[in-house]
């Protein structure tokens, strides 16, 4: 059965999604990640729709505190006249109003007006100019209601007396704006820390996603570059993050805030209002053409890091190396040239963004420029008093303001949509399980294991790995494989727990392919110890009892005895609940060794696969793994990839390997008298 070919994770564009918007599937992915969190977004977006009625009520208040320094007629007054003008339907009444003699003041009128039941009748008088003069106009028509935000402000309104001063009732009006400005940005907090709550558990849930994904990949992917996919957990994730955050904090937000502050526009003027939108489609044109141009420019700066994560990693681990080869400016100057492929793409990024704004900005400035005229046309000609001039022309110029903040909107969400393309694209590999369609439970092996003419090509490689491998194993024999680097021992011995499936043949379990089981009963059957021993960064005890869950303390301690690693453990100050460093730093090669064979004592299972790491192991750490190893081996299926003669002694059989074929097979003896590749083995390798 041929491997499946899994998609390759690199770092280079043709492996890349061809596209990241914020109409693909990708994005709409990404945001469905929040939608489980969405009472948290809900109570943000409200408390966003509360913050943003209370900023446009701010800015109204701009009318009556300039009628209160232009004018001698006072809070009440002004709002008597503009009730007036509005229920009688007439522009800039108290400009052409005349009043008859036995009429009151016009204040007393207005206020006469203002208070009266809708459909009165409160005749008035018009100027209006003719060729022979001005004439009077009689106005008999019946009041109509008052304007609907009167039942809103009439409230707040009776609070303030009518008898006070111009000063008093600029206090009172500061008053009321701080007030309002107060309680808008407690409203702002909420939807932002809401907001936050909800983007933040969205992103967790798909970390843990990924990780589970990535957790259930097949070996096949992991022979590519994983820094990459490190990039992918803490870079791409990021940038999602941010788009996250900016597309329901941002892009919510500022366009509500626009909208209430083009409402009270309106209010004031609604053809200029309309006017100055005509830069709204330009406007999205721009966000459009920019933001396009950064998402591609954040995909390369995205493969960037996950060159310059892999860099790192590989010079830190071999520092060792690094220094003893004096290679520090070789290091350097790789990290550096990786750095300045980032630069380039950040700079244009930057540039990008640089221009957005400006573009923006000027759009702004014409537009207001068109309103600023047309008003003041107005104003001069006397078809608008000067209030009503100065609040609308700050009206218009807040409203931009939302505009200048959206500004980078499009391009983070462009960004992260960027984020998304490369994180799905690994969400949406094929997994094990998939890949690998055996489903049944496999029975414990109660005869022999058979490679049945195996053939094995890593993805990518020239020459086969394994080249038509048959080889029997009975239950509880003890196999040793050797053979020079490169022959194909430890990837013989990765085809038990499918790890990787043969192009060719079968491996089977008491004649059964093992390709019909499931992964996990076949993995339950194995004992591993890998030759690049896996510490991890927790307690010795932690360590040993990896995979195992249930076990006690006890039979930690029995495994640790068992693997000779209990004396040094004991010998800590914390014993068994001694924490070690980043990969076992705090141990030496040998205990290192010894922890990971007492997991695979704990483990007791009934197949043995030994990958034997000599290199840091002194004299009496290998006596202890050997004795280990005789004792362990007992009754169990063993696999042992040897590299010591004294490792392989105990042996049934040893198997010899060459360029991924078995070229022979027997006891130490009878090799030793017909294998001249054993032979010198022997004399160059195992006796080390």
């Amino acid at each position: 059965m041929a491997i499946i070919d899994v998609a390759k994770i690199a770092t280079d564009e043709s492996t890349k999604a061809p596209k990241g918007s914020i109409r693909s599937p990708q994005f709409r992915r990404m945001v469905s990640y929040v939608w489980p969190h969405r009472k948290y977004l809900a109570v943000g977006i409200a408390a966003a729709f509360v913050a943003a009625v209370l900023s446009a009520v701010s800015i109204t208040a701009i009318v009556p505190v300039l009628n209160i320094l232009l004018y001698e007629r006072g809070l009440h007054g002004w709002l008597d006249v503009t009730i007036a003008e509005a229920r009688t339907d007439t522009r800039n009444l108290e400009l052409v109003l005349v009043l008859d003699e036995e009429s009151a003041s016009a204040a007393e009128w207005f206020q006469k007006v203002a208070e009266a039941p809708a459909g009165s009748i409160m005749p008035f008088r018009t100027r209006s100019g003719t060729a022979d003069g001005d004439t009077a106009e009689l106005h008999e028509e019946p009041l109509a209601d008052p304007p609907w935000w009167w039942s809103v402000v009439r409230p707040l309104v009776v609070l303030v007396p009518r008898d006070i001063s111009r000063f008093t009732a600029m206090v009172y009006m500061m008053a009321f704006v701080t007030v309002v400005v107060l309680l808008g940005n407690i409203a702002r907090f909420f939807a932002e820390y809401f907001v936050c709550i909800g983007v933040f558990r969205g992103l967790m849930d798909l970390r843990r996603h990924l990780y589970a994904k990535v957790l259930m990949l097949p070996m096949s992917f992991f022979t590519q570059n994983t820094a990459d996919i490190v990039s992918r957990f803490v870079q791409d994730a990021q940038e999602i993050q941010r788009g996250l955050l900016v597309l329901f904090g941002k892009f919510v937000r500022e366009p509500l805030r626009a909208l209430a502050i083009l409402g009270v526009a309106f209010m004031f003027d609604w053809r200029i209002t309309l006017t100055v939108l005509i830069v709204g489609p330009w406007a999205v044109l721009i966000f459009i053409r920019v933001g396009h141009s950064i998402r591609k420019a954040n995909r390369k700066l995205l493969q960037v890091y996950g060159l310059m994560i892999d860099a790192l990693t590989t010079t830190l681990q071999a520092i060792r190396v690094v220094k003893a080869y004096t290679t520090e400016k070789t290091e350097r100057i790789r990290l550096w040239r990786i750095d300045e492929q980032g630069f380039r793409q950040q700079l244009r990024i930057a540039m990008l963004r640089a221009c957005l704004r400006p573009m923006l900005e000027v759009l702004a400035v014409m537009a207001a420029s068109v309103a600023i005229v047309w008003l003041g046309k107005q104003m001069i000609e006397g078809e608008i008093d000067p209030a009503r001039f100065g609040g609308l022309v700050f009206a218009l110029a807040a409203s931009f303001d939302p505009l200048r903040r959206l500004a980078d909107v499009y391009t983070r969400i462009s960004r992260a949509a960027a984020g998304a393309d490369r994180i799905f694209a690994v969400m949406d590999l094929a997994s094990e399980a998939q890949l690998f369609e055996g489903v049944t439970r496999l029975p414990e092996l109660a005869e022999k294991i058979e490679f049945r003419d195996v053939s094995f090509t890593y993805p990518g490689a020239a020459q086969p790995a394994l080249a038509q491998i048959n080889l029997t194993v009975c239950k509880g024999e003890a196999v040793a494989v050797v053979g020079p680097n490169g022959s194909g021992k430890t990837t013989l011995v990765n085809m038990l727990p499918r790890f990787f499936d043969p192009d060719e043949g079968v491996v089977c379990f008491d004649g059964v392919d093992i390709r019909t089981g499931s992964l996990k009963s076949l993995r339950r059957q194995i004992s591993l110890v890998t030759q690049d021993t896996v510490i991890f960064e927790s307690t010795l005890a932690d360590n040993i009892a990896y995979g195992t869950g249930s076990a006690t303390r006890e039979q930690v301690i029995a495994a640790a005895r068992q693997a000779y690693a209990d004396e040094f453990i004991c010998a800590k100050e914390q014993g068994y609940d001694t924490m070690v460093g980043e990969r076992g730093s705090t141990l030496s090669g040998g205990q290192k060794q010894r922890l990971t064979i007492a997991r695979a004592v704990l483990r007791n299972a009934p197949i043995f696969i030994f990958d034997e790491a000599t290199s840091q192991i002194d004299a009496d750490s290998e006596h202890k793994i050997q004795e280990t190893l005789k004792e362990f081996s007992k009754g169990r299926t063993t696999f042992i990839v040897a590299h010591r003669l004294s490792t392989i002694r105990f042996a049934n059989r040893i198997v010899v390997m060459d360029r991924g074929r078995i070229i022979d097979s027997g006891t130490h003896e009878e090799l030793l008298g017909r294998c001249e590749l054993y032979s010198t083995l022997c004399k160059t390798q195992l006796l080390q």
